[in-house]
């Protein structure tokens, strides 16, 4: 915005500078003509246009190399008289009628472009004879062209000495405006890296309602965590005991040895169940502004994981994933939703899948060459028990749980069609 009304306001000046000149030596031509007219008389009984040199308005026309020239034109073309000064060419006079004023540049090829004024008149004498003739100034375009390229060259620096000026104190008032927002910013990434829990509430009155939001934000966050972390403790410590009379019982009971070993099993895989989510309850911590991590890590170990479990044959992975490409999601959550779809991927028969980046660098792109996803189920099959072929074991939780996932975290899963010819699955993460 700056440089249009810079430039616009520059073009405006030099175009009025310009039209105020032309003006000018309108003016100032006109009246030399007039001042020739003045100095002009008829003498003789062959009435002849004599011109007083002496008697001329400008001092300049007696001057050689001066820039000005003028003459009279008579009757038939003559040239009647013409001023000291030389031109080096001098345009042919354009007849016009009488008390006609013509002024106009003429750009001539090989020379000096002139501004040219002419007048035609007509004398009459007392004996009513009458003497037209043609008053001719013409005037050296260079004087006034480059009186105004020093203009516009003076008028140019001045103009872009005070935008640079103005810029500068723009860039200023901007920085000093905006520093409390490069704070917060700064904040906000010691929050990332753990070494600072809340905002700074220390703000200006405008970014206050921001900071508390945020801040509320966290602490809420923070407490839910907690909560949730504390109702399954108390889950678990509720059915501990329960458990434990369980398996005490059944070893003390009269029931058959097979029994007992049921009641011992299930007992025993209750226990490992509760473990296993309570251990994954304490690894979640809250990632609302956590650091972004690489996927890259946790697709080799899962691919090659994967490699190992389907070996007959062994489905071959091609990943095509640059360390650059980060998400913001705990570790054990992405092992879980890249494992469901991983393993989706193997156990329904692909052998060869790709793992991408899409073009806009937010989501990872999984083909492969299977049996993809059935038209007519779409979006169904993100439900849970939702299950496109019950030949193979499974229950149909895998998708739902990792579009759950997902979800929670802002991201989304979407089913397609893959260009490889089986199906892909989109991660596009937030």
């Amino acid at each position: 915005m700056l440089a249009i009304f810079v430039l616009l306001t520059g073009l405006s000046v030099s175009y009025s500078v310009k039209k105020r000149a032309e003006t000018a030596l309108f003016d100032r031509l006109q009246g030399l003509v007039y001042g020739i007219l003045g100095a002009t008389e008829i003498e003789g009984d062959n009435p002849v246009l004599v011109v007083n040199d002496l008697a001329l308005p400008d001092q300049r026309l007696n001057q050689e190399t001066s820039g000005l020239f003028a003459e009279l034109i008579g009757n038939g073309g003559a040239k009647v008289w013409e001023s000291k000064s030389v031109s080096s060419m001098v345009p042919k006079v354009a007849y016009s009628p009488i008390g006609e004023w013509v002024f106009e540049r003429v750009d001539q090829d090989g020379s000096s472009d002139v501004h040219r004024m002419q007048f035609a008149t007509v004398w009459e004498l007392e004996s009513g004879e009458e003497v037209p003739f043609i008053v001719h100034v013409v005037a050296d375009a260079q004087i006034i062209t480059g009186q105004l390229r020093r203009f516009d060259q003076t008028l140019w620096a001045s103009l872009l000495a005070s935008a640079i000026g103005l810029l500068l104190l723009q860039l200023w008032i901007l920085n000093r405006s905006l520093q409390p927002l490069h704070e917060i910013g700064q904040e906000l990434n010691e929050i990332e890296k753990g070494t600072r829990e809340k905002l700074d509430e220390a703000v200006p009155g405008e970014l206050k309602p921001l900071a508390n939001s945020i801040n509320t934000l966290l602490v809420s966050e923070k407490n839910r965590h907690q909560q949730y972390r504390h109702l399954l403790d108390d889950l678990a410590h509720s059915l501990k005991t329960p458990l434990s009379v369980l398996k005490n019982v059944s070893n003390t009971g009269n029931k058959s040895t097979a029994d007992n070993q049921v009641i011992d099993e299930q007992t025993g895989q209750m226990q490992a169940t509760i473990e296993h989510y309570l251990q994954r309850a304490a690894m979640r911590a809250p990632q609302y502004l956590s650091k972004p991590v690489s996927p890259l890590p946790v697709i080799n170990k899962l691919c090659d994981s994967l490699t190992k479990i389907y070996h007959e044959p062994s489905p071959e992975f091609n990943i095509d994933v640059d360390e650059s490409f980060k998400v913001r999601l705990a570790d054990v959550d992405l092992f879980e939703i890249l494992g469901n779809v991983l393993d989706n991927a193997c156990k329904y028969g692909a052998k060869h899948i790709q793992i991408s980046v899409d073009d806009a660098g937010r989501a990872l792109l999984i083909d492969d060459d299977g049996p993809g996803f059935p038209t007519k189920l779409g979006s169904t099959l993100l439900e849970r028990g939702a299950r496109a072929d019950t030949a193979i074991e499974g229950q149909g939780l895998g998708l739902a749980a990792s579009a759950e996932m997902l979800q929670s975290y802002g991201g989304e899963l979407k089913l397609d069609a893959s260009p490889r010819g089986g199906a892909r699955v989109v991660l596009r993460f937030s």
